[in-house]
């Protein structure tokens, strides 16, 4: 079967705008593929060919429906939906003082609208008959969380889950499910945390090449270590991370 991005297809991607997702943008549109980019600053990209922008606020549920409506009824000819959007809030849910629209937000972003986005756009990418995706963008977090992240964490196993679960109903169809799993990617995300960053390019390249190998898991940098830490010494990576 032909492989996902091996001709000219049409790429629904989250977060386009900065970051992984803007790498991710750029590296499509130069070999030739169109990339419909939801973002809540989409519409401050400058033109270029085969780019189009979609404004939208992540952690809208509403919006995230009403934009995935249209891109379901817009955009038959779709191939591939990446959902790269992501946000990180390092705090505490013991904090008395924790807004708790962070908390709403963070939930949203990063595991309801990647969800509602799939149910929306999977019958899209079934109906087209070629080879189609849906690729969710993770964390090595995912399975060893770490302390002061908690609820990014929490919403990375529930994407994790969602993947797993999606990838069994879609067995045996056109539309693979992919997950890629990152390590600590340098990202305005992630400014003032940690060392030895991955750059932003590296893992998008890692991303798009484990696409274009046919990976349904792609393990990235440092990630690679989760699950072999997993299998033989999850006690391990548990104390790893734990105060972290």
């Amino acid at each position: 079967m032909k492989k996902l991005l091996s001709g000219p297809s049409k790429i629904v991607l989250t977060g386009g705008t900065d970051g992984i997702g803007r790498v991710l943008r750029d590296r499509l549109l130069a070999l030739g593929h169109q990339v419909v980019v939801v973002a809540r600053r989409a519409g401050e990209m400058e033109d270029a060919p085969g780019l189009h922008g979609m404004t939208c606020d992540l952690s809208d549920p509403a919006s995230v429906r009403a934009i995935a409506r249209y891109l379901a009824r817009e955009h038959a000819d779709l191939d591939l939906l990446i959902n790269n959007a992501a946000i990180q809030y390092p705090h505490a849910l013991t904090d008395p003082a924790l807004d708790l629209d962070r908390i709403e937000d963070e939930m949203a972003v990063n595991l309801l609208a990647p969800a509602i986005l799939a149910h929306a756009l999977v019958p899209v990418l079934r109906a087209g008959g070629r080879p189609a995706g849906v690729v969710n963008v993770n964390s090595g977090l995912a399975v060893f969380p770490k302390r002061q992240t908690a609820l990014y964490c929490a919403t990375k196993a529930g994407l994790h889950s969602l993947s797993e679960s999606l990838r069994y109903q879609l067995a045996g169809t056109n539309v693979a499910v992919i997950e890629a799993f990152l390590p600590l990617v340098d990202t305005g995300m992630t400014a003032g945390r940690g060392s030895g960053k991955m750059s932003a390019a590296a893992a998008a390249d890692a991303i798009l090449a484990g696409i274009l190998a046919g990976k349904r898991h792609i393990w990235i940098g440092k990630a690679k270590l989760v699950p072999i830490l997993a299998r033989i010494a999850p006690s391990l990576g548990r104390a790893a991370l734990r105060g972290s």
